[in-house]
């Protein structure tokens, strides 16, 4: 069996240790593991082989393995949600060791790295590959150092210090990290961030080919109904691109049979959604937000990028699988968090819970055929955002209740706060339930009325606080509030 590392533009055979996307002959980022059975060989499944390394026929090749025993997790039908209009599977990928689909990158990555003796790892992360990353160093005994932007969770952060990582907070955004991650690489240090790394896409497709050895095999005497649609929450397009290439190898080796490939969703946070306006759009490629505008906090931190470095492959991706792209607020993403935890036991990380999302927006559009059998990624468990999770359905409680009361007095609470004290960052916590015209009209009124005072002022934005006149007043109504039923 020959496996190479070759360019899918200018089709050169590169050196088997190549790692990024880029190829060093002609700069387009193709490069990619490409797998080229000879004598008719066959490539199967080795159920026993631990963790990923039954996929390994379809992975590259190392000297030294590291698992934790990942992969193998739950695939089921839905038995509430959605069941009069669709059969909905939901793929727990939150079961995984450290909690998230990244337990299939890990073993590759830092196998590859102990296998060139390397001396540590370092990766950029927004938490879930850090807190994987660090677990699987710790068993293989060499250092990992996690470059982590500022807003990280706090319940991400304290996995990666537990398995013993250096953390280094730097940044506003993972596009921050990522600059000085790139810049940590040396000859003994092994660079395992996903955005410069090809293993990232190996370890990830290795979910495909087990969907597809789950929907094949007999489950509770019940087979499961082959699916036609996927949905997948992403960032940077990786792991959609990821899941994509894994089907295609899976039917190309013979796993899938006759049946046919499943069309793939891709889902964004509304705001961070350049790929899905691209698609709208007919364009082959996303647009880099501005840093002004990717700056306002978000709770699905998971799924954000500027840059969405697999864009590209994403949408070539979907538009090949003849699926779409949707976008979905941050509000429904909440909703759709508690509706999947209350309706089929499942707490997924609130990014995560956007596929839900996107399933009530299609289903509504009546995108989907009658009775259609649509798969959701759950790709990371919620006890990563649990206190995201907590103060997210507070907010909203709390919103709901001052929202019968003035807009005025939502915008003062949201400043009081400190979740945003700009205009643009307040627009962004409503929900963009009303224009940004008109909440920046309410903070003209509210500094006439001396509720707020600007504390600071450039070309681009102004930011407010409360005065006591308006803390007064936040306070009264807070008092208001205890009384509601």
């Amino acid at each position: 069996m020959k496996k190479t590392v070759s360019c899918g533009n200018c089709k050169a055979e590169l050196s088997i240790l190549q790692r990024s996307a880029t190829c060093p002959q002609c700069s387009a980022n193709e490069a990619e593991f490409v797998i080229n059975p000879e004598n008719n060989e066959t490539l199967e499944i080795k159920s026993n082989k631990l963790g990923i390394w039954k996929y390994e026929d379809f992975l590259p090749i190392f000297k030294k393995k590291i698992s934790l025993g990942e992969g193998n997790t739950p695939l089921r039908l839905a038995n509430n949600l959605f069941s009069k209009d669709i059969q909905l599977l939901i793929k727990v990928e939150g079961k995984n060791p450290t909690g998230s689909f990244l337990d299939r990158v890990s073993p590759l990555m830092v196998s590859d790295a102990i296998s060139r003796n390397m001396e540590s790892i370092v990766c950029a992360s927004d938490g879930n590959l850090g807190a994987s990353i660090s677990a699987y160093c710790a068993t293989a005994d060499i250092k990992s150092v996690c470059v982590i932007p500022k807003s990280t969770s706090p319940e991400k952060k304290v996995q990666m210090v537990a398995y013993g990582a250096e953390v280094i907070d730097f940044g506003e955004t993972i596009d921050d990290s990522l600059d000085l991650a790139k810049k940590m690489t040396d000859a003994k240090r092994y660079q395992a961030t996903p955005e410069f790394n090809l293993l990232t896409i190996e370890g990830s497709k290795t979910i495909s080919f087990e969907i597809v050895n789950q929907l094949l095999s007999q489950t509770n005497n019940q087979q499961l109904p082959w699916i036609e649609y996927i949905i997948v929450p992403i960032g940077s397009g990786r792991l959609l691109y990821s899941i994509w290439k894994g089907f295609k190898e899976a039917k190309r080796f013979g796993l899938m049979g006759d049946h046919k490939l499943p069309k793939i969703i891709c889902v964004k946070l509304k705001g961070h959604d350049s790929i899905t306006n691209a698609i709208k759009a007919g364009d082959t490629e996303p647009k880099e937000i501005k840093r002004r505008d990717y700056a306002n906090y978000s709770l699905g931190d998971a799924i954000l990028t500027r840059k969405s470095v697999f864009g590209v492959k994403a949408i070539q991706s979907i538009k090949e699988s003849n699926g779409t792209s949707v976008s979905v607020t941050e509000k429904e993403m909440i909703n759709a968090s508690k509706k999947l935890g209350k309706a089929e036991g499942v707490f997924a990380e609130l990014s995560s819970a956007t596929v839900v999302a996107a399933i009530e927006k299609l289903n509504g559009e009546q995108y989907f055929e009658n009775d259609a059998v649509v798969l959701a990624l759950i790709t990371a468990s919620g006890l990563k955002t649990s206190r995201a999770f907590q103060k997210s359905t507070s907010r909203f409680k709390k919103v709901e209740s001052f929202r019968s009361m003035g807009t005025k007095v939502e915008i003062l609470s949201i400043i009081d706060s400190k979740e945003a004290n700009f205009g643009y960052g307040i627009w962004k916590v409503l929900g963009q339930s009303l224009s940004l015209q008109a909440v920046y009209q309410h903070l003209k009124e509210l500094s006439v009325a001396k509720h707020i005072i600007e504390i600071e002022s450039t070309n681009r934005q102004k930011k407010y606080r409360l005065t006591e006149k308006g803390k007064k007043l936040i306070h009264k109504m807070k008092e208001l509030e205890e009384l509601l039923p």
